[in-house]
């Protein structure tokens, strides 16, 4: 639990969770409000053309928009985001309580779902700014889940009862006040920015190094590729349920809605079960099996045809729904470069769409075809399948993100490493160089030119300035950088006492680490003043001020 302490704690990180919960309310409700005025408008096919028209956007837009929050600071796209949508939503409740144009309306819906495109995007890509581990993104991911099935029972629930006790447009007004509200939160957002590369290209460029960047990371496209065909099914499902419900079990259409609702229950346990998966080490794994608890369901109900094994399928579909938001936004987090991750979400995003709306064309002309039940089980024999074929595939992504986590932990015991964020801690790990010394065998000598930082990972070294042991360093402590930072030779001789294992960092990788992130800056300035502080013949006091 002390996981989710932080989160709390961390003030900047708890505003951008609330700034989620908000913004996803106001969408549910806002999506209850809108399909209502289609409906009373043109009837089931206004309601198919509105939806259509939040499809498109979210297809299209999303890896577009997303390039600006690689541009700048997250936090500002998602404010104007907000802000935008607030006032478009707040707008739509004017035309309505004046009796306007419905074509007004629906323009309004289109500027608000456009602007509300980049938000989820966005938002994943900032949470990794925010955090110091990768345990606390996943606690992070765990929370925003819970918050995100919240939001689909409070913006739909608070629909209904202002529907019902004023009318439609006290849904909009309420959408807006929340898309303001979630804007707000974000203003001022106080946190260390990764510095974003200088230099802008083409926007298409900037798109294609998204696409690049999924394609030419085998694990960040196996994961792409299992959130997919989730999407794919979930598409399905939608046309499913109703089939299931009225004809496949010759229920009311009520049940439609049961059905429905319990898959938001099951969305509910699920957040509370991943809580389990903060320090989980089979992660790719757990969202291999998250899919698969997509699709069986859907199986079992076409083999077994009762109304019972209906709820409990629904219900596991729930659990999985939890389960795949936060394993796959992790991972995505951890193997993505910070500078594309919000383009990287934005592809996500838009194929994810394009996929939900496959599967939703899909599962009609297989019913065609196969039938109900065998419409069921082919669909659902997909996960399973994909899953069994892509399992080592999955396997080898864990242990690959298991030896960096390890080595994470390692780097995060240096004081002057520890308040590096994700993203950073990442990259470091991503490119560090591993060498073993012997006994007795010198690392460095004073007055050689420095070009790396180590880090003990086993084993122990003495720090000899002539013939003087100045110090002994242990696992987790690191050495080197009065080099690379004053830009000078070794001051010290650095010597392994028996055989040592050391984990490299080469200086320009150190360098931009430390120097962009200022709680690493003043801890590696205060450790270097603190060794200088110390060197036999220094003429610098304890009462000296640190160098500049």
């Amino acid at each position: 639990m002390s996981r989710y302490g932080t989160v709390v704690r961390n003030g900047s990180l708890t505003r951008s969770l609330l700034s989620f919960g908000f913004a996803f309310t106001a969408e549910w409700a806002f999506t209850v409000a809108i399909g209502l005025v289609a409906y009373a408008d043109g009837g089931a096919v206004a309601v198919g053309l509105v939806g259509i028209l939040r499809l498109v956007p979210a297809a299209v837009l999303a890896p577009v928009i997303a390039t600006y929050a690689d541009r700048m600071p997250r936090e500002r796209v998602l404010v104007a985001s907000s802000t935008v949508r607030g006032a478009a939503t707040l707008a739509i409740a004017a035309v309505l309580v004046t009796d306007g144009p419905i074509a007004i309306v629906y323009v309004l819906a289109i500027v608000s779902t456009i602007a509300f495109t980049p938000f989820r995007a966005s938002h994943s890509a900032l949470m990794p700014s925010l955090c110091r581990s990768p345990d606390e993104l996943t606690a992070v991911n765990v929370v925003r889940g819970a918050l995100d099935s919240a939001s689909v029972m409070i913006g739909s629930l608070v629909a209904a009862v202002l529907v019902s006790a004023v009318d439609v447009a006290a849904v909009f007004v309420f959408a807006g006040a929340c898309g303001l509200v979630s804007a707000g939160l974000l203003v001022h957002l106080s946190y260390e920015r990764i510095p974003v590369p200088t230099g802008q290209r083409r926007l298409l460029a900037e798109v294609a190094e998204g696409a690049a960047a999924v394609s030419s990371n085998h694990g960040v496209g196996l994961v792409v590729a299992l959130v997919v065909l989730q999407a794919a099914i979930r598409g399905a499902f939608a046309v499913f349920m109703i089939v299931v419900a009225i004809d496949l079990l010759d229920g009311a259409e009520s049940s439609v809605g049961v059905l429905q609702g319990v898959v938001g229950i099951g969305a509910v346990v699920g957040s509370a079960l991943c809580t389990l998966l903060v320090g989980s080490r089979s992660m790719t794994r757990w969202l291999g099996l998250a899919v698969v608890g997509w699709g069986m369901p859907l199986a079992v109900v076409g083999l077994l045809p009762y109304y019972p094994v209906a709820l409990l399928a629904t219900a596991v579909i729930g659990i999985s729904n939890a389960v795949v938001d936060v394993t796959a936004f992790t991972l995505i987090a951890r193997m993505t470069p910070d500078a594309v991750l919000a383009r990287v979400f934005g592809l996500l995003e838009s194929i994810g769409a394009l996929a939900v709306g496959i599967g939703s064309l899909v599962a009609p002309l297989l019913i065609g075809l196969l039938g109900t039940r065998g419409a069921l089980v082919a669909v659902g024999a997909v996960a399973p399948i994909v899953c069994l074929l892509s399992w080592s595939r999955m396997t080898a992504i864990d242990r690959s993100v298991a030896v960096r986590t390890d080595d994470i932990d390692l780097l995060r015991q240096v004081p002057m490493l520890h308040p590096l964020p994700v993203p950073v801690l990442e990259h470091l790990a991503r490119g560090l160089g591993r060498t073993a010394v012997g006994a007795n065998e010198t690392v460095f000598e004073a007055g050689t030119t420095g070009d790396a930082f180590f880090v003990v990972a086993a084993g122990t070294v003495r720090v000899i300035d002539q013939d003087r042991v100045v110090r002994t360093m242990g696992e987790g402590e690191g050495f080197g950088e009065v080099a690379l930072l004053g830009n000078t030779t070794r001051t010290m001789t650095v010597r392994a006492v028996g055989p040592v294992e050391l984990c490299v960092i080469n200086s320009g990788a150190f360098l931009s680490a430390v120097t962009s992130i200022s709680g690493a800056r003043a801890a590696a300035e205060e450790t270097t003043w603190a060794y200088l502080a110390h060197a036999p013949g220094s003429d610098i006091t304890q009462t000296d001020p640190p160098p500049g």
